[in-house]
């Protein structure tokens, strides 16, 4: 019998540990004009750029190859360095990321944008799709703005079928039909970060591999059966297997924001950190920097020290 669940006495000590710990999480800034574009800018400019960047945010690396470039001012590797490259082509060619010109973009001029050196993403082509999808899209369905989108929303992440929310009006694009939503609560929680836009709805929290691989260590979610074997080996789990276990893994956490009394944004913001910098994929974990070091399922037991779930042919996160 396979089993996906939560634990709910995990659920509670995270929780008590980051009441106590407020002060220590740290979070992303989001004005940092390296990665985005200026807290003044136009927001129409702003909202094409996060719109644009998300959609592309997605299984950058693979085993072996990982996307990590060394540039003029410094080593930036994963999502660092696609942000980057996102600023620099915001910068030197800002009308790139016109819907119009989205909806015409060619497979050379995504590869040239998004390749340095021999660092490049594996799906090009795929990206290239999705570029064009929702250039086409947004200059068809909302007048090739993206401020008419949220016009349209009316203030709600979620609404009814005669008058649909942001997330609901996401879902016509290719880049952000994931039934998980990753990339549309990532969007949502750049936009409010960033004071583009107020929702009404509380966000949810957008699933990774990061949050997914520290979910599997904590034991924040649990796993039984052939599912677990599958992760364990890291033998490639199915579509639908996938998708089960990242809802489950966002239910977890959006107990944890529930109970923890914390924004989902910053919770979002200081796990995604922590996988980056602590609870590490393909180097040993820094075990003695994590605040939940005293009851991690995976240091008292090997076996949970998981990388994570194996899902690589995906566009949804």
């Amino acid at each position: 019998m396979e089993v996906v669940g939560l634990d709910t006495s995990i659920i509670e000590r995270v929780s008590r540990v980051l009441r106590n710990n407020i002060e220590r999480l740290d979070t992303l800034d989001l004005c940092d004009t390296k990665f985005y574009p200026p807290c003044n800018d136009n927001p129409e400019n702003i909202l094409r750029y996060f719109i644009v960047m998300v959609a592309m945010d997605h299984r950058l690396s693979r085993p072996g190859k990982p996307y990590e470039a060394m540039l003029e001012d410094g080593f930036y590797h994963g999502a660092d360095l696609l942000y980057r490259l996102g600023m620099k082509k915001y910068s030197e060619d800002p009308g790139f990321f016109d819907p119009a010109r989205l909806a015409q973009v060619r497979i050379e001029e995504v590869k040239s944008w998004l390749s340095i050196g021999s660092a490049s993403p594996p799906d090009i082509d795929a990206r290239t799709i999705l570029l064009r999808d929702l250039g086409l899209k947004i200059s068809k369905l909302y007048e090739g703005r993206v401020t008419r989108l949220i016009e349209v929303s009316r203030g709600r992440l979620y609404g009814s079928l005669m008058e649909p929310g942001f997330i609901d009006l996401l879902r016509v694009f290719r880049a952000y039909e994931d039934p998980v939503e990753k990339k549309s609560l990532l969007l949502a929680k750049f936009l409010v970060k960033r004071r583009v836009f107020t929702f009404l709805d509380k966000l949810g929290i957008p699933v990774d591999n990061h949050l997914s691989r520290i979910a599997y260590r904590l034991g924040i979610v649990m796993v039984s059966g052939n599912l677990w074997v599958k992760i364990r080996e890291q033998r490639e789990v199915s579509r639908e297997e996938d998708i089960l276990l990242r809802m489950v893994i966002r239910r977890g956490y959006e107990a944890i924001s529930s109970e923890a009394g914390i924004d989902p944004a910053t919770l979002d913001d200081y796990f995604w950190l922590m996988g980056r910098r602590i609870c590490l994929r393909d180097n040993p974990p820094r075990c003695d920097k994590c605040l939940f070091k005293g009851f991690c399922r995976a240091r008292r037991n090997n076996s949970f020290m998981v990388p994570e779930h194996y899902y690589y042919d995906t566009w949804y996160y």
